[in-house]
């Protein structure tokens, strides 16, 4: 998850459409029979319940470099309107090691690795929504990091199209999203609506900054 957002993993870890499903994590062939997008459908911002789960892993050098477990299992709680995706504490790591915080529009507004907190003003807009493809788009926004003063970033993002993405939790159908933050750093992110409601892989420039696949998922709204 950079000195930016998704500072190292997640987002695109779960950067979503407002759905009820879980998995445990699905066989490939499972995955892909129940994730569709529609190149002509335009996707809105996901919705989350308290408890919903995604499960990512990071890169071995994504891992070390931010000292986090490369497996981490991530659990939703809102502070008012905005979705929190907090790490859960593991036998080396506490809760909340890892943590991004979302407006209702899946756009990042704070990430915390460890005791590194990065505030986005007024989000990250590795992704915008709603999506559909062929959308591109431009804004300007600001970074702090670890209490320094906000610094203005330009970025740029395309929604390129739909393609076929496997990673650990199944394949699936994904909108491919390619984000530009200033004059080098890059970000891909795979974003499944239904039934998953998140992006599924994360890919950046840099090994210590958005990197993950998703390994399973649960919604606790799922009958």
């Amino acid at each position: 998850m950079r000195a930016r957002s998704y500072l190292a993993v997640l987002a695109a870890f779960l950067l979503i459409a407002g759905c009820s499903q879980q998995s445990a994590g699905p066989s490939p062939a499972a995955a892909s029979a129940g994730s569709t997008a529609n190149s002509t459908t335009s996707i809105n911002a996901p919705t989350f319940s308290d408890g919903d789960q995604f499960s990512i892993r990071l890169p071995g050098e994504t891992a070390s470099g931010l000292q986090l477990p490369a497996d981490l299992d991530l659990v939703v709680k809102h502070d008012g309107d905005s979705p929190v995706f907090a790490s859960k504490q593991t036998g080396q790591f506490e809760a909340g090691a890892f943590t991004l915080e979302f407006d209702p529009r899946m756009c990042v507004t704070q990430s915390q690795v460890n005791n590194t907190l990065t505030r986005y003003r007024p989000c990250d807009q590795s992704a915008m929504f709603p999506l559909a493809t062929g959308k591109t788009w431009t804004a300007r926004y600001g970074i702090s990091s670890g209490g320094s003063e906000f610094s203005q970033l330009t970025g740029t993002g395309t929604v390129r199209g739909i393609e076929s993405v496997t990673v650990p939790a199944g394949t699936f159908q994904a909108y491919r999203i390619d984000s530009r933050h200033g004059p080098a750093d890059r970000t891909t992110l795979w974003y499944v609506p239904e039934p998953v409601g998140f992006f599924v892989k994360a890919q950046s420039s840099s090994p210590t900054e958005l990197n993950y696949e998703l390994v399973s998922y649960h919604r606790a709204s799922a009958p």
